[in-house]
């Protein structure tokens, strides 16, 4: 489960969709009225550690956290401070049995910015800690915190919607039907314009309030929507939030399929109807890996296929 927390943030942005994933057919009609999306060069640097962070995932997806331990630990020594480094060496920690190891990551983690006990308390990568006094005392201390260091500054409401986004699709708030996803959209659309009304009155300052707002947008219906997500995004990198690139490129590859057009980076994933498994939609072959390196993607080659 610690891949899943790592691309929790990651697969709510760009992976995680309703059921029924809009047809390219009537996708490319929609695209037909629209201009195409202007080429865009990286608006940040990749974060200092990401080769060896992606490293690190694949050892634990293959279930080998010593040898992703050590990596975790050179990417956050180069400086690079993410939450979900931080995250997934406390994963890999408590897998081996190294409880206080494995709560020192967690703390920092924490004080990161990463707070969802419902989800931590779950996490069976963790279930070494679980019973730790250290772990009830810190899932008890979590809602007394003040923000963390990334949202200071940032708009409260942005913030709060953002927050409410990502609960509508995780842990077991997760949509399990179309009616529920007809509920989640229906709210989605209400944080959108409120978001809009936010922008309009010029309350996105930081990294972070932009993030949120690219986020809350990422999650339109419309090729608007996601070209809107692109531009926040794209500004929230500039502004130095740490996963603000990542997100100009898969809402990118988010207009791109919803455009019927392949993608460019290896970030979406459609529902196979057949194996009810979702699949890497399809990548244009002219993207090429250099290009992706300058985003802070792995090559084509170790994108997986499915999720």
């Amino acid at each position: 489960m610690r891949r899943l927390f790592s691309c929790l943030l990651l697969l709510t942005l760009a992976c995680a969709t309703a059921p029924a994933t809009p047809a390219a057919s009537s996708s490319a009609t929609a695209a037909a009225s629209v201009p195409a999306l202007p080429h865009m060069e990286p608006p940040a640097s990749p974060p200092p550690g990401a080769k060896w962070v992606r490293r690190a995932e694949r050892l634990m997806d293959e279930k080998a956290p010593d040898q992703a331990l050590p990596l975790y630990q050179q990417a956050w020594d180069a400086g690079d401070r993410r939450e979900n480094i931080a995250y997934g060496a406390a994963c890999a920690a408590a897998l081996l049995g190294r409880k206080g190891e494995a709560m020192t990551w967690l703390e920092r983690s924490v004080e990161l910015g990463f707070r969802d006990v419902e989800w931590m308390k779950q996490d069976t990568d963790l279930t070494s800690v679980h019973a730790e006094q250290a772990f009830t005392a810190l899932m008890a201390r979590i809602p007394t915190l003040p923000l963390p260091m990334k949202n200071e500054g940032s708009h409260p409401e942005l913030i709060r919607l953002v927050d409410e986004d990502q609960k509508d699709r995780r842990g077991h708030n997760a949509p399990s039907g179309p009616e529920e996803w007809k509920q989640v959209a229906e709210r989605d659309r209400q944080r959108r314009q409120r978001v809009r009304e936010l922008l309009d009155a010029g309350a996105a300052k930081t990294g972070a309030d932009f993030f949120a707002a690219a986020l809350v947008f990422q999650h339109g219906d419309t090729l608007e929507d996601f070209a809107r997500a692109r531009e926040l995004a794209a500004e929230a990198a500039r502004k130095g939030h740490p996963v603000g690139l990542w997100l100009t490129a898969a809402t990118w590859d988010r207009w791109l399929m919803h455009a019927g057009q392949p993608q460019r980076f290896g970030t979406q994933y459609q529902l196979d109807q057949a194996t009810k498994q979702m699949r890497l939609y399809t990548v244009d072959p002219s993207v090429t890996d250099s290009e992706r390196e300058r985003w802070g993607f792995p090559p084509l080659a170790e994108i997986p296929q499915s999720m």
